[in-house]
């Protein structure tokens, strides 16, 4: 999976933010306040906006806490994806806000354009269509007529779109799927269980292995009471289990990226922020290299960010994407092969000899 254009417009600070020929595994880097955040929930406010297309804003404190201050008034916010298939298959989202006397109220009207590009079709697919399964269904009818080439991007960033930022508990959000990790990992025992309960175990079990060297093996544990799980984790030198209050905070993250992948055999899009988090230096090269090879393997769109100069170090050229902020607006600066220098990519980073991402 890869996104050919991505163009995001009044959506906090991301003012007239482009980026192009996103790879399937890549990482924004940039300091503190750049937009880095700003750049994953817009993805996310996309999605709750197709499943709850007038209930979305609230889910984010209302359409005044995400309208950029540097939008021109009467502006929408919009949203543009252009997914590389063989066919036009892009989604065009406009949020037009509507203001009174006292400044915003959290109402709007939303514009959308057709999701493929078939020329004068009698009943275009929109966005908010894909909610509707017949629809849907039709849609891709009138793709194998066709015999065009379509890789369902468009339906995996609906379908199985993830955000995850282990511990920010302000970022759980109203709605989540009890099946899918919730952004700050709170179901994770549940997604555990399922985990275990099914062929991925024994590849789950061995990264686990490699990248917490002591441990063993899990155990979920179910309260009669409410049907609510618990997970147990054994070391090898303990015949005591430790539940989730006697791990380490880095652990937690560990086995919370790694259930994010493992959570769906099918191709995923996910953002994870700050996904070095409590990890010591080699455990985020191992983890970077898991990342990189889930996402080639399973067909994954795989986005990080970090300030880490570790994680960076991890990386090669084209997997960067540098953000500032500029006059307010986040900026972005991509780079590619033809960027390599002769020393380590976070020296390269940190001396700005790649020209960004940095204070």
């Amino acid at each position: 999976m890869k996104i050919k254009q991505l163009h995001i417009q009044n959506y906090k600070s991301l003012v007239d933010f482009k980026l192009e020929n996103l790879p399937a595994f890549a990482a924004v880097v940039g300091p503190n306040a750049s937009g880095k955040s700003n750049i994953f929930e817009a993805l996310e406010f996309t999605n709750y906006v197709c499943r709850f297309p007038f209930e979305a804003t609230s889910f984010f404190g209302g359409l005044k806490n995400i309208y950029s201050y540097q939008a021109t008034p009467g502006k929408k916010m919009s949203f543009y994806y252009k997914f590389d298939n063989d066919i036009n298959i892009n989604f065009s989202l406009g949020i037009t806000p509507q203001r009174n006397l006292d400044g915003f109220e959290d109402v709007y009207s939303i514009g959308q354009e057709p999701i493929l590009d078939l020329g004068k079709e009698e009943n275009p697919f929109l966005f908010l269509d894909i909610r509707d399964k017949n629809k849907r269904d039709n849609f891709l009818e009138v793709v194998r007529q066709k015999h065009l080439t379509y890789n369902n991007e468009f339906e995996i960033f609906i379908d199985n779109f993830s955000r995850l930022l282990v511990g920010k508990t302000f970022l759980n959000r109203s709605f989540q799927l009890q099946s899918r990790l919730h952004t700050n990992a709170s179901n994770l025992s549940q997604i555990l269980a399922q985990i275990l309960d099914s062929e991925k175990k024994d590849d789950f079990f061995e990264w686990l292995r490699i990248l917490i060297p002591e441990f063993r093996d899990i155990e979920i544990r179910k309260s009669n009471i409410d049907g609510s799980s618990e997970f147990f984790l054994y070391e090898m030198t303990s015949t005591r289990p430790f539940s989730r209050h006697l791990i380490s905070d880095g652990t937690f993250n560990i086995l919370s990226l790694m259930a994010a992948v493992f959570q769906n055999e099918n191709p995923q899009f996910l953002c994870i922020e700050e996904p070095e988090y409590g990890l010591h230096p080699q455990a985020i090269e191992l983890l970077v290299n898991f990342l990189r090879e889930k996402s080639e393997e399973k067909g994954h769109h795989i986005l990080l960010n970090t300030h880490s100069q570790t994680l960076v170090r991890c990386l090669e050229p084209h997997e960067i994407i540098l953000v500032n902020k500029v006059n307010g607006a986040t900026i972005a600066k991509q780079l590619t092969a033809d960027n390599a220098v002769n020393i380590k990519t976070d020296e390269a980073w940190l001396s700005n000899a790649f020209g960004g991402g940095v204070l």
